[in-house]
């Protein structure tokens, strides 16, 4: 067999790898267009950014409400309590609303550039509450010059609605009592004040000083000056002879609560003599109890329109008067029917309603009250006689309810 020789073997050399593909111009521009787009739209968002106004949208919690953007006018709230404020410059701006039926508000808002609204809430605040008076019964009420009411007869108290939160000019008057005016303030609630009235003591008062332990009585007259509850003033007595002037006395005082009073004065040995009263409701009238370091006493007097003058001297022994003696009624005197004529020659007979009043002016309260009964029982339809029986029943309750201790 022949051999056939082997071919020799023949191996490749390796070749580099290949390179990709390049990329053809038209993917290329694809991809600039794309690049350049999204730049573009970078930039206009970033200039839009830049140079936006935002919108500002107020909501409060009342319509109707006036916004101000600024210090100007620029819209109301809608039913929704919404105002929508379109192209706020950026910066520091203020808002403020204003509504009658609520306190103005304002408030700092810092605006900067964006597209998106912003919201500011700014709640309102109510304006109107009640106050609440209480002070004498039928007293006139002003507010701010405006008289309001009058407050309750039993009560005393007037409630005032819608009263504006702030600064008020409050006077009280009433006739008898010193008026009364001062400012308040009415927070954001509902508001009770009390405001006390003095009685008017300013003028001129007539009376009685008696001793107790002798029984002797002066009248006296007594000019009273009153600034608040302070008293000051000049007490008088008869002269110790028609040619000489009046015996006149320095008095100082006070009027405490309860329509209750005190005053000292010096007596002619420069001994101090405190008096201690009671003022009637009406204002017109006053008693009392007086006491120095050895002496004591009941007083009286009644207020007069004009300057009295000392009249007779009580009669020897001092008159009637009872611990302590309650004051005649004020008002005008009252005048008895005619009496019936008596036969001629006979002295003419005096009604039972004319002793009434002359036992009446002698304080004689008992006896004067019987006669009364007495005219009453003959003509029960004499409103004369029930009027001053009226009267000598009233002193006769402040007799019977004389005033008690008194602090100085």
């Amino acid at each position: 067999m022949n051999a056939h020789p082997k071919a020799p073997v023949t191996t490749r050399p390796k070749l580099p790898p290949s390179k990709g593909a390049l990329l053809s111009r038209r993917v290329v521009n694809q991809w600039l267009y794309g690049l350049a787009t999204i730049a573009a739209a970078l930039l206009i968002g970033a200039l839009l950014l830049l140079f936006s106004k935002p919108t500002l949208v107020v909501i409060t919690n009342a319509s109707g409400a006036t916004v101000y953007l600024d210090g100007e006018p620029r819209g109301a709230t809608n039913q929704l309590n919404r105002c929508s404020l379109a192209g706020v410059a950026p910066g520091r701006r203020v808002i403020r609303l204003s509504h009658p039926d609520y306190l103005d508000v304002e408030q700092p808002v810092e605006v900067e550039h964006g597209l998106l609204p912003i919201k500011v809430n700014l709640p309102l605040r109510p304006a109107f509450f009640t106050l609440t008076v209480q002070t004498e019964p039928l007293v006139a009420v002003r507010l701010d010059g405006v008289q309001v009411g009058e407050t309750d007869p039993q009560t005393g108290i007037l409630a005032i609605p819608r009263v504006r939160v702030g600064s008020h000019h409050l006077s009280l008057q009433r006739s008898g009592y010193l008026p009364l005016a001062t400012l308040v303030e009415m927070p954001e609630s509902d508001h009770r004040l009390a405001f006390p009235l003095h009685l008017d003591l300013n003028g001129y008062w007539k009376g009685v000083i008696q001793e107790q332990a002798t029984g002797k009585s002066t009248d006296f007259i007594l000019s009273l000056g009153q600034s608040g509850a302070t008293l000051s003033g000049l007490w008088e007595e008869p002269p110790p002879a028609p040619t000489k002037p009046p015996k006149t006395f320095p008095v100082t005082g006070r009027l405490l609560e309860n329509q209750r009073l005190t005053l000292e004065r010096k007596d002619e040995a420069g001994r101090a003599i405190s008096f201690e009263g009671q003022v009637s409701v009406t204002g017109r009238d006053l008693i009392g109890v007086w006491r120095d370091d050895k002496r004591s006493g009941n007083w009286n007097g009644s207020r007069s329109e004009t300057k009295p003058s000392f009249g007779a001297p009580p009669p020897a022994g001092g008159l009637p008067f009872p611990s302590p003696l309650p004051p005649a009624e004020p008002g005008p005197r009252l005048m008895a029917p005619p009496d019936l004529p008596s036969a001629p020659g006979a002295a003419p007979e005096v009604s039972p309603l004319s002793r009434a009043q002359a036992l009446y002016e002698q304080r004689r309260y008992e006896e004067a009250l019987a006669q009364c009964d007495a005219a009453l029982k003959q003509d029960p339809k004499n409103n004369a006689a029930r009027d001053l029986k009226r009267r000598i029943q009233k002193s006769l309750e402040i007799l019977k309810s004389p005033p008690g201790p008194i602090s100085p």
